[in-house]
């Protein structure tokens, strides 16, 4: 399957007054700028159009229409209905709101979900089992084909690599991932099991975004997070990119942030300042 990203991005009436105009590279996009600056309306506003395949209620009078051209040669519009769910683009939000209807969400789940992380990561639940049966199919058909411990072992590798990130995440406070559990889970240095809903926030961010990338089994999609710095410690901030591209670097990211941590190690040619992309709104009789 060739690998398909978002090309250019194009606003049209951003805050009624100005367009924009964004040209997108297939490995690390960072959109920078000042508070107000509109970088988190963009980003949104793009979540919602891969989320919902249109812009929500809320962030509608932000701009006039949204235009997504992808590198080959289709394109999607706020404009025009479309069905979001034929292309590979994974929403990331890190904000851990309380949920408005956390008692209806606390029965469904048995009681672990409060909060809007909580909630993404039990939904999260079924693709991580999911993964990992798939992952187990693979290692089963190729030792039953007789392929030697190196093949079988490269099944495994990402899947290896996203629990040694995690462990080296949380080595600090003494807890590690569970590996011999299906689903997502931890063990303290006491020996105590503890499930996502029982993490910090902090915490629960870095596993909703390496998770995320895990689950698309190393395949090209695109990535999109609005200050996914939120709640990070400056050393995750400070690796964040380089270990989501070390579990996928055929996805395609598309990040918005107020953090140098974030760009510190090596990705400052990839930022873009929002006030370069912006220019006045061209009259439209």
């Amino acid at each position: 399957m060739k690998a398909v990203y978002i090309r250019k991005i194009g606003i049209e009436g951003l805050w009624g007054a100005e367009d924009l105009e964004w040209e997108l590279g297939p490995e690390v996009n960072i959109l920078a700028g000042s508070n107000g600056s509109g970088k988190s309306t963009v980003l949104r506003c793009l979540g919602d159009l891969f989320t919902q395949g249109a812009i929500a209620p809320n962030h509608r009078g932000r701009l006039r229409t949204l235009r997504v051209e992808f590198t080959d040669g289709t394109a999607v519009s706020s404009g025009e209905p479309f069905d979001p769910s034929v292309y590979r683009v994974s929403v990331v939000n890190t904000f851990d709101t309380v949920l408005q209807e956390s008692e209806a969400v606390r029965k469904l789940s048995d009681g672990t979900v409060a909060t809007y992380l909580d909630w993404e990561l039990y939904k999260l639940q079924n693709r991580y089992l999911t993964y990992q049966i798939e992952i187990g199919k693979r290692v089963i058909d190729a030792l039953q084909a007789g392929r030697n411990a190196e093949e079988v072992q490269a099944f495994t590798f990402r899947k290896r690599r996203y629990f040694d990130l995690l462990d080296e995440l949380l080595e600090a406070t003494g807890k590690r991932v569970d590996r011999d559990s299906d689903t997502m889970q931890f063990r303290t240095r006491h020996g105590a099991t503890i499930r996502p809903h029982q993490l910090s926030s902090g915490e629960k961010q870095i596993l909703l975004i390496l998770t995320q990338v895990l689950v698309q089994d190393g395949q090209p999609f695109v990535m999109i997070m609005d200050e996914p710095e939120i709640s990070l410690h400056f050393d995750w901030q400070r690796r964040l990119l380089e270990d989501i591209r070390q579990l996928n670097p055929h996805l395609q990211l598309i990040v918005a942030t107020h953090s140098p941590a974030v760009v510190m190690n090596g990705w400052t040619d990839r930022v873009t300042e929002i006030g370069d992309l912006i220019r006045p709104a061209a009259r439209r009789d």
